[in-house]
């Protein structure tokens, strides 16, 4: 595949990814997320080149655990974060699979892939159902453990929320989680991220909230900023804005310590059917 094709791939992937942001200071990284669902996709070996010496990303987020995509980049210096299928976590609360699975999908490439995170499903709180809700921790323990025991060190295990895990709120500062997922799926989570020093992955889209209105707000151009009458915070654009309403959260459950990755964010250029119909 020529060199446009990817950058044209390249472009519809690109944001800023996996930003870490404790106390809101930034680690200077630029990462992507690498889906497969497309038509003429170079091959994953070409891209993880083109990566490597054409741009400065230096980490990449994966749907899955494809070993093509994980060879390709082995001795690229650039990190790999994995996701677990949602439909695999209730097997993962079994010790034994969890090794199974370890065993099968991350120790035949790491460490020369750098394998940084496996993310135990995607936004499992938002979509369920619940019995991925009611197993998602303990999976996300057990794999902890399945790791440690096969071998594999300095691999992080996390997950990856919707903000709809989270009140609506009319200022910031009141921000808080959904109750019931607040104590009861949140707070044991941030423990285990708290103890295995992992981060707590949101997917923040400043487009959901957009509004002719607040364009410049949304899209990080000079505007008045929203002001937190309480706290007398003004944010100057949405993406601070989402990603401190989930840390006044973390702090009212006792865990503002936890970093937070950003695993998503993007903008839209059509939307799904559904959408375009409103």
């Amino acid at each position: 595949m020529e060199f446009s094709k990817i950058q044209s791939l390249l472009s519809v992937l690109l944001f800023l990814s996996t930003i870490f942001v404790q106390h809101f200071v930034a680690v200077h990284s630029i990462g992507v997320n690498y889906g497969t669902l497309g038509n003429n996709l170079p091959p994953p070996a070409q891209v993880a080149q083109f990566f490597k010496d054409k741009t400065t990303i230096d980490r990449i987020k994966i749907f899955d655990v494809n070993p093509y995509i994980l060879r390709a980049f082995a001795g690229t210096g650039i990190f790999v974060a994995v996701t677990v299928s949602n439909g695999e976590i209730p097997n993962l609360v079994n010790i034994k699979y969890a090794r199974r699975w370890a065993g099968n999908n991350i120790k035949p490439f790491y460490p020369q892939t750098k394998i940084n995170y496996i993310l135990v499903g995607n936004e499992v709180l938002h979509w369920g159902p619940q019995n991925l809700i009611d197993n998602l921790v303990s999976a996300m323990i057990t794999l902890h453990r399945a790791l440690i025991r096969s071998g594999i060190q300095g691999v992080n295990v996390t997950t990856a929320h919707s903000l709809g895990i989270l009140e609506s709120s009319q200022q910031p500062s009141l921000a808080k989680f959904r109750m019931g997922w607040d104590k009861g799926d949140l707070a044991p989570m941030l423990q285990f991220l708290q103890e295995t020093k992992s981060p707590f992955m949101v997917n923040p889209y400043p487009y959901f909230g957009y509004s002719p209105e607040q364009a410049n707000f949304a899209l990080f151009k000079p505007n008045s900023g929203l002001h937190d009458k309480y706290t007398k915070q003004t944010y100057t654009n949405m993406f601070y804005l989402l990603i401190d309403v989930v840390h006044i959260s973390m702090k009212k459950l006792g865990y503002g310590d936890v970093e937070i990755a950003v695993g998503e964010i993007g903008w839209t250029s059509a939307g799904e059917t559904f959408e375009l119909k409103c």
